[in-house]
This record gives C-alpha cells, structure tokens and sequence, in this order.
C-alpha cells in the first residue's frame, strides 16, 4: 500500500507543478491573454468566413452555395486580371528594390565606431516604421504636390516643369516603392544590426592578421553569419507579398487605377463596395493560397539550394 501512494504521488507530481507554474504565474499569463483573444479572434476564427467564397453571400436576402461560380468569374474578369497583375509587379519591385536596403544600411551602422552616432542613425531610420500609412501616405502627398511641394518647387527651380507624381501612371509606383523603402528599411535594419552584433570579433581580429580587407570580411564573414536572418526576413516578406492595402488605399486614386489597383484593394471593393461578399472572399482565399506558395516554394528553394530553411 506504501509503494501504491508512493506511485500514485508520482504519476500526479507533474500535473499538480503545472498547476502551481501556472498559477505562480498567473499575472504573466493575464497580461499574455488579450494578444491571444486576439490572434484568436482576428486571425483564426476568420478562416471560417473562407466558405462565403462559395456561396453567393451578400446583400440579398438568400444565401445559396454557387460552388466555384465565384473563381471563374474571377479569372475571367479583366480587372481582377489586371489587379493580379499589378500586385504581382508592385510587389516584386518592393522586393527587388526595398530588401538589400536594410542590410546595407545595418552594414553601414555596423561600421560606425562611435556608440552615439549609431544609435542616432538607428533612431532616426527607425522612426518612420511607427507611422501608419494614412501619415505617409500625407507626407508624401505634400511633398510631391505640384503646387507646393518641395519636390516639384525644386524641379522649377531648376527650370523643369512640375510633375504630377500622384496622378501619373509613369510616376505613382515609382512613389509607391519609394514611400515603402522609406518607412519600412529602418524596422529590417535594426533587426540586422542586433544580428551583427552577436558575431564574434576576434573572427574580424583573425581575418585582418590574415591580411583581409573590410569588403572580404564583409563577404567572408558578416554576410555568412547573418545568412539565415536574411532568409527569415525574405521568407516574412513573401508571407504577405499579395497582401497590400493601407499603402495603395490611402495613396491611389482613379486616374492611377489601371498602374496601382492590386488584390486586396479589388477585394475591399467588389466585396464591401458593391455587397458582393462572397465574391471579395473568393478574391481573398486567392490571395491566401498564393501566398502560402509563394512561402512554401522560397523555403524549398532555400533549403535545396542555401542549405537553410526555416519551416
């Protein structure tokens, strides 16, 4: 009978320590709990609305299912053709243009010896990260107005005619990757240069005696190390590549529509706009699934190739 209580105490130690962690810790987990409510609530229970992209759900009064009607409206609508387009060519030259940005201003940083002046570029490159896009979106508008903006007084200045940035399909993505670089480079940049700060410095003592200049070291040795940062950071942006809004809504208007109407802005409004709801999902599921994609097939291409992966 002793050795029985002697199990039975045990097989239930564990969980009575869980339940005193848990409790011992209950504060940490109150304030934990409303981040959770809220993926929770925003960011899984929405996945059910994903069934109205099968339905004919909207302002009307019956609700059927359509099956795939919704899908093949969709790519046989030459907006949301040119949408995808759009969303596609904007977000690739986000990409293309936004991502050696960061690294090369954390190189840059890194390079800095005095510990002042690197936190007063990091503060100031920072900054704009915080900003929503309804204040980037005016400042840029101020900026590049024809009438009173900097921009355009300068181009004058100089002799040159103003030109309609906001309004000028050969102009407004060129704005658009601008405005993105400028607000986002300083939130990767940092991430970076806390990246660079863990590699070892006796490695750059080693490299210099071995006679390597800055760029090798660089090359050799900075670039190497913070490899799989640069992945994860591709990988992130990837995850939400199709999934520009704020951005394009607040900056665009009708006469850049055919250069700057992406997905989501199509989906807000087909769906919203017009109560076509279960076609704006469609359009959203869409998005989803060729995002996942887009992650899954970089991650692959990573690890077969970069010997590196991250899922």
């Amino acid at each position: 009978m002793k050795n029985s209580g002697q199990m039975a105490h045990v097989i239930h130690h564990p969980a009575g320590s869980l339940r005193r962690r848990l409790w011992k810790q209950r504060w940490l987990l109150l304030m934990v709990l409303p981040g959770i409510l809220w993926f929770i609530l925003f960011k899984y229970a929405t996945y059910a609305g994903l069934a109205l992209s099968f339905t004919n759900y909207g302002f009307r009064k019956t609700v059927s299912f359509v099956g795939l009607r919704n899908f093949e409206r969709l790519f046989r609508s030459a907006s949301f053709l040119n949408a995808f387009r759009n969303t596609l060519l904007i977000s690739l030259y986000n990409i293309v243009f936004y991502f050696p940005f960061p690294i090369l201003i954390a190189l840059l940083i890194n390079e800095l010896r005095s510990l002042r002046a690197r936190r007063t570029v990091q503060f100031l490159i920072y900054i704009p990260y915080f900003f929503s896009w309804v204040v980037v979106g005016t400042v840029f508008v101020n900026l590049l107005s024809p009438s009173s903006g900097i921009v355009n007084q300068i181009l004058r200045s100089l002799g040159m005619e103003s030109i309609y940035f906001m309004s000028d399909v050969r102009w407004f993505r060129k704005v658009l990757i601008l405005s993105y670089i400028w607000k986002q480079m300083g939130y990767g940049a940092v991430i970076y240069v806390a990246t660079l700060s863990t590699v070892d410095p006796q490695l750059y003592e080693a490299a210099e005696i071995d006679g390597c200049g800055r760029f090798r070291q660089v090359l050799y040795i900075t670039l190497p190390t913070i490899k799989p940062t640069i992945i994860t950071m591709l990988l992130l942006n990837l995850s939400h590549v199709l999934m520009i809004f704020d951005q394009v809504m607040v900056m665009y208007n009708a006469s850049v529509y055919s250069v700057s109407d992406v997905l989501q802005t199509f989906s807000y409004r087909e769906g919203i706009l017009t109560g076509n709801l279960g076609f704006g999902m469609a359009v959203s599921l869409f998005v989803g699934i060729v995002s996942l994609l887009l992650v899954l097939g970089t991650n692959w291409i990573s690890k077969h190739f970069l010997d590196d992966s991250i899922l």
